[in-house]
C-alpha cells in the first residue's frame, strides 16, 4: 500500500486538475475583468463621497514596494491592510506617513497583523480579540466631513488554517467555520450601541452565502459588488499564485452606508487583489440595534 500512495496522490492532484480547468476557463470569460487603480481613481465621481480599500498584502508584501505602490495608486480615503508586518509599517510610514497621517497600526510578523491608516480622523481607536488567541481585527471610528463613520477591518480564520499539522481535516474545516462564525458574532456584539453608518471589510475567507458572511448580512450589512456601478471580480488567488483567481473572500460590508462604484484592482503583487468602493453616508436610523 505504502508503494502505491505517491501514485494516488499524483492520480489524486491530476484529477483536481482537471475538474478545476473548466471553472478557470469559465472564471475568464464570464466573471468581470479587474480594472486597475489608475482607471478606478480616473472614474470617481464629483460627489462628497469616501473611498475605500482593503488588501491582504502576503505577509506583509515581497517586495513591500509593490503593495505599496497599489495603494498609493488608488488613492483612497480609508484603508484596511491585512497580514500587515513591521517591516510594512515601518515602510509605510516612510512612503505614505504623511498622505494617511492617522492610523491604527497593529503590526504583527507573518500573516497576523492588522491596520486602517485613514486621511480623516480617527477616534474610538480599539484592537479587538473576537474571541481569538490570533487574527484580531481593529476598529474605530472615521470623522468624515460627512459624520462619522464606523470602521472595522477584519482578517477571519482561513477554511484550511491547521491543515498542516494532520489528523481530520474535514474537522479542522468545520472548527474554522465555526470560528468565522464567532468572529463574526464578536464584530456585531462590538457595534451594537452605535445605530450609525459602519463598514465591516478585508480577507473574511469567504464568499457570499457563506455561514458568517451570511449572518452579517442578516444583521443588515450590504455587499458592496451588489451595488451601483460595481464591477467586482474573484480576489483569490491573486498575482503571486500561477492560476487564475476563483473566489471572492475580500469584501466590503456596509450597514448605513450606499455603497457603489465597487472594484477589484489588477495590482499589489500579494496572493489577493485589492477591494475599493464608495460609499455616501446614510442619515442616522433611530432606535436600530444591529445585535446578532
Amino acid at each position: 500500500m505504502a508503494r502505491n500512495r505517491p501514485r494516488a496522490v499524483r492520480r489524486l492532484r491530476r484529477a483536481t486538475l482537471l475538474c478545476a480547468l473548466p471553472v478557470a476557463v469559465a472564471a475568464v470569460w464570464v466573471w468581470p475583468s479587474r480594472t486597475t487603480p489608475q482607471e478606478w481613481l480616473a472614474a470617481r465621481p464629483a460627489t462628497a463621497s469616501v473611498s475605500i480599500l482593503s488588501f491582504n498584502i502576503l505577509r506583509g508584501g515581497a517586495p513591500a514596494a509593490e503593495a505599496l505602490d497599489a495603494i498609493a495608486a488608488a488613492a483612497a480615503d480609508v484603508l484596511c491592510l491585512q497580514e500587515l508586518t513591521p517591516a510594512l509599517a515601518a515602510a509605510f510610514e516612510t512612503r505614505l506617513g504623511t498622505a494617511y497621517g492617522h492610523r491604527l497600526f497593529e503590526p504583527r510578523p507573518g500573516t497576523q497583523g492588522i491596520g486602517i491608516a485613514s486621511r480623516y480622523p480617527l477616534t474610538d481607536r480599539r484592537v479587538l480579540t473576537l474571541g481569538m488567541k490570533y487574527l484580531p481585527a481593529a476598529a474605530a471610528a472615521v470623522e468624515l466631513p460627512a459624520g462619522t463613520l464606523d470602521v472595522v477591518c477584519v482578517h477571519l480564520v482561513p477554511p484550511q488554517a491547521g491543515w498542516w499539522s494532520g489528523g481530520n481535516l474535514w474537522r479542522k474545516y468545520q472548527r474554522n467555520r465555526s470560528a468565522r462564525l464567532t468572529q463574526a458574532t464578536e464584530l456585531l456584539r462590538h457595534l451594537r450601541a452605535s445605530d450609525g453608518p459602519a463598514i465591516i471589510l478585508g480577507d473574511v475567507n469567504e464568499w457570499p452565502g457563506q455561514a458568517a458572511v451570511s449572518l452579517l448580512a442578516e444583521a443588515g450589512f450590504a455587499d458592496a459588488c451588489e451595488g451601483r456601478g460595481a464591477r467586482c471580480a474573484p480576489t483569490w488567488p491573486g498575482a503571486v499564485v500561477p492560476l487564475p483567481a476563483l473566489f471572492r473572500i475580500d469584501q466590503i460590508l456596509g450597514r448605513g452606508v450606499v455603497l457603489f462604484d465597487a472594484a477589484v484592482l489588477e495590482a499589489g503583487g500579494s496572493d489577493h487583489y485589492p477591494v475599493v468602493a464608495r460609499g455616501l453616508l446614510q442619515p442616522r436610523r433611530l432606535a436600530r440595534r444591529v445585535a446578532p
